[in-house]
């Protein structure tokens, strides 16, 4: 088996036992899955590590056994396996569920992004995923202003978005999606999810647009991962109703 089958059975065996041991968590598998082998464990001893080194498992059951290979679910990982945020935590399933929700629309520049961000949260580098996954946004807002290319006729307006990201840019693209003839839902919906782009975005661009490194939380870019498939979608969907239906 490889670490994307096992994942999501060791979050399930998690859920149940959230105090336990390596090697009970090996044996609920066992249970669990009948194409599970000994071979298998080397993988298993790389998802227990990942999730180790995640913070969403921490070594030690009790006050009796406080070292591995005894660990229990931490605070944060308990919160993660109760509101479905551990989606994150898999990587694979991450992208097989915004490839699900974007479908064949999606720019592969915004999967490859996606992927490495979710490798460096993965190993907790909070503000290299950060920057990755707002790479990913300033790629859909750049989409998003080809797609309305057209509608730029004003004198002074700016480029389509390529290179260097500013606020200025983005409040002028979503001054201009909304001048375009929308649905009542679609149009209450503009503003705050290409805002939530933005604010991700801006975590590592000042306002001009120049980098910055930023210093963002765990929590703060998982709560960026949660609510990056939607809003991609949204984006997609918008440029279909933006130009009529024709595929952008």
């Amino acid at each position: 088996m490889d670490k994307q089958s096992l994942r999501p059975l060791v979050f399930e065996i998690l859920k149940k036992s959230p105090q336990t041991h390596f090697h009970a968590i090996e044996n609920d598998l066992r249970k669990l899955s009948d194409t599970y082998e000994r071979h298998d464990i080397l993988a298993l001893q790389e998802v227990l590590w990942e999730l180790l080194v995640q913070g969403v498992l921490a070594p030690g059951k009790n006050s009796l056994n406080l070292n591995l290979p005894f660990v229990h679910v931490t605070d944060y990982g308990a919160q993660c396996l109760d509101d479905g945020s551990i989606l994150a935590h898999d990587p694979d399933r991450y992208v097989a569920r915004l490839q699900q929700r974007v479908g064949a629309r999606l720019d592969e520049r915004v999967l490859s992004s996606c992927r490495e961000a979710l490798a460096d949260f993965l190993v907790g580098s909070w503000a290299s995923s950060v920057i990755l996954l707002a790479r990913a946004a300033e790629i859909l807002f750049d989409e998003l202003a080809r797609t309305l290319t057209p509608h730029f006729k004003d004198e002074g307006s700016p480029q389509a978005l390529s290179g260097r990201f500013s606020r200025g840019q983005a409040e002028y693209v979503i001054e201009k999606v909304l001048r375009a003839d929308l649905s009542v839902e679609t149009r209450a919906s503009v503003e705050p999810q290409l805002n939530g782009l933005m604010a991700l975005i801006q975590t590592s661009r000042d306002p001009d647009g120049s980098p910055r490194w930023p210093r963002p939380s765990r929590d703060q870019v998982l709560g960026y991962f949660l609510l990056f498939p939607e809003q991609c979608a949204f984006v997609y969907d918008l440029m279909k109703a933006v130009t009529g239906g024709a595929e952008a």
